[in-house]
């Protein structure tokens, strides 16, 4: 899959002329422009792409890269012919844009359900006020999620997860070319099937921790039964946050693997979509 991205991207750079953009129609630069507003709704969710850390000249440089190399790629559609009125314009960039942020969104999914996971494990562990700001999605994150949420990250580079999601953006103009995308009630249902594989991720990275701590308060509760005098909460407490810290450390083998299978599941998820997309 990933020599299949470097493959298209050399065939492109071939067939790439640096000024023949000087001799494009109208039609062509307007292609242009629908291929970069395509690709800056992806910026605004995928993972990575989308961080607050990259400066933002860097993703515009990216962007009007990623527009003049596809750009030799796609034909002119019919489509543009017909095109009356700025408001028609404005329709088919809404449209480009939605796209793009549909793209990006099923492999932010992943994350979520990574955020999800480490506020759940946080709370029974007792880091419930233990939270941190997160920069990526400007809100306030579990302790525990912050530490997941940049751990998936990390994995999700070092598998090259970045190359699917370039992958998936070249592969959307094959399937989906600027211009001619259709929103249906099938598209709305499948984003939603895939949004709520975000409980599925959280549950499987979760539930060692969660059966684990579960035992712990069985234990400590017969405990209680059986010596009334101790103090089972004053003990609990960092008995608990151990055992939830040994047992997080011990699931990370786990945690790659659900993560990897996470993304394959949306990868294949996405090209379903794009796929849906092309037919409607």
């Amino acid at each position: 899959m990933i020599c299949d991205t470097y493959s298209r991207i050399t065939r492109i750079l071939r067939n790439f002329d640096l000024f023949e953009f000087i001799n494009y129609s109208s039609d062509k630069i307007i292609i242009f422009f629908l291929i970069m507003v395509r690709t800056s709704g992806l910026f605004m969710m995928a993972p990575v792409l989308s961080d607050k850390g990259i400066p933002k000249l860097v993703k515009i440089g990216m962007i009007v890269m990623f527009g003049l190399l596809i750009t030799t790629t796609i034909p002119n559609p019919e489509i543009f012919s017909e095109i009356k009125s700025t408001w028609q314009l404005a329709g088919l960039v809404f449209n480009e844009i939605l796209i793009g942020f549909i793209l990006g969104l099923i492999f932010r999914l992943i994350f979520y359900g990574v955020l999800f996971a480490g506020t759940i494990v946080g709370y029974q562990i007792g880091f419930m006020f233990a939270q941190v700001f997160d920069q990526s999605n400007q809100t306030q994150v579990s302790i525990i999620g912050r530490f997941w949420y940049i751990l998936a990250l990390l994995f999700f580079i070092s598998i090259n997860g970045h190359h699917l999601v370039i992958n998936g953006l070249v592969e959307s103009f094959q399937v989906i070319p600027p211009g001619n995308f259709q929103m249906t009630g099938e598209i709305g249902e499948m984003v939603i099937k895939y949004s709520a594989y975000i409980f599925v991720i959280a549950f499987k990275l979760a539930a060692p921790i969660i059966i684990t701590l579960y035992l712990t308060d069985i234990a400590l509760g017969t405990i209680a039964k059986t010596m009334p005098t101790m103090n089972v909460f004053f003990v609990g407490m960092p008995i608990k946050i151990a055992v939830g810290l040994v047992v997080m450390g011990l699931s990370l083998p786990m945690f790659t693997y659900v993560i990897e299978q996470s993304m394959h599941y949306f990868d294949d998820g996405m090209r379903a979509l794009l796929y849906s997309i092309g037919k409607a």
